[in-house]
């Protein structure tokens, strides 16, 4: 294999890297980084509780404060599909959308301000996340390749 297929081969193995959780539905992880928004959190137990056709997805995670107190927080999605079709029946959760529209932690109901911005908050994290994870990948692939 040249050198040029092999750092294709390594970018795109580091490109698939830089996904966070692969598996975990993107609402989960977003629902997770609007907790972590709020505060240090961990030991998640996630519950997707899907509604009676044309509701609103909720997800639900229980989790540990910082503080070390057990704390849940709902995330709400809006069913987005059009019509029913394949996709749907076979993956249930496409057809809601991937931005909540209400988040409510420990009975707290946040408002749509406070909601847009820890949205925001939650998806710069995650961008910087998903840089670093490349830039370390990139570091590596470099090591790897010049060590040749």
């Amino acid at each position: 294999m040249s050198i040029g297929q092999r750092s294709l081969t390594l970018f795109g193995a580091v490109l698939l890297a830089g996904c966070s959780a692969p598996g975990e539905d993107v609402r989960v992880t977003l629902c997770k980084g609007l907790v972590l928004t709020q505060g240090a959190a961990s030991d998640w137990q996630i519950e997707t509780r899907l509604p009676a056709q044309y509701r609103d997805l909720e997800v639900r995670l229980q989790f540990t404060d910082g503080a070390g107190r057990q704390a849940s927080a709902q995330c709400f999605y809006p069913y987005r599909a059009v019509e029913d079709d394949a996709l749907a029946l076979a993956d249930p959760l496409s057809v809601y959308g991937t931005a909540p529209t209400r988040l409510r932690i420990d009975g707290r109901e946040f408002s749509r301000q406070a909601l847009a911005e820890a949205v925001s908050a939650a998806m710069g994290a995650q961008a910087r996340e998903w840089v670093e994870g490349m830039r370390e990948g990139l570091e590596q692939t470099a090591r790897e390749l010049g060590g040749e």
